[in-house]
């Protein structure tokens, strides 16, 4: 399982990035939704109701269609959201990015309580249907880790050496 969860968060990093540097080529396989496009294409339409019901009605939303879908994004404060659908329409899964202030409590314990130490650098919340899993960077003087964070259990995604 742990494995599967693994294999899961490095292809949604490795899908948002290519998602986000697709949205911001000035090539025609990405661009940017406005109400107009959204008003005529029935998948986008699921796509927003979903997102609203999610994130609430986001007036600074920007939505982006590509070849995989619609990706949703916006930032409200310390906080940098993405939302990604299929062509359909359909969640896929999304990515919230904040601080160690906004992080829950529960992770937040159990990351200190185990790397304290350690500064907390941005956390990652990744929800993919049922599950949400919390991807925390933090470093020391000499090393940064990625850490996952899932069901209350942690282990380590990344580990790298400063020197």
């Amino acid at each position: 399982m742990k494995a599967i969860i693994g294999l899961l968060l490095t292809g949604v990093f490795v899908t948002a990035g290519t998602m986000t540097q697709a949205q911001t080529s000035t090539s025609d396989q990405a661009y940017l939704l406005n109400l107009h496009n959204i008003s005529t294409d029935k998948a986008a339409v699921r796509a927003t109701r979903d997102f609203w019901q999610r994130a609430g009605e986001q007036n600074d939303a920007q939505w982006y269609k590509d070849a995989a879908g619609y990706q949703a994004e916006y930032s409200e404060g310390p906080t940098k959201a993405h939302f990604f659908y299929d062509r359909k329409g359909n969640f896929t899964f999304s990515i919230l990015t904040y601080t160690e202030k906004e992080m829950p409590a529960d992770v937040r314990e159990l990351v200190r309580s185990n790397y304290y130490d350690f500064s907390i650098g941005w956390v990652k919340e990744v929800k993919e249907a049922q599950t949400t899993a919390y991807v925390v960077h933090i470093e020391d003087t000499a090393s940064w880790k990625d850490v996952v964070v899932q069901d209350g259990e942690m282990r380590v995604l990344h580990a790298y050496c400063k020197q």
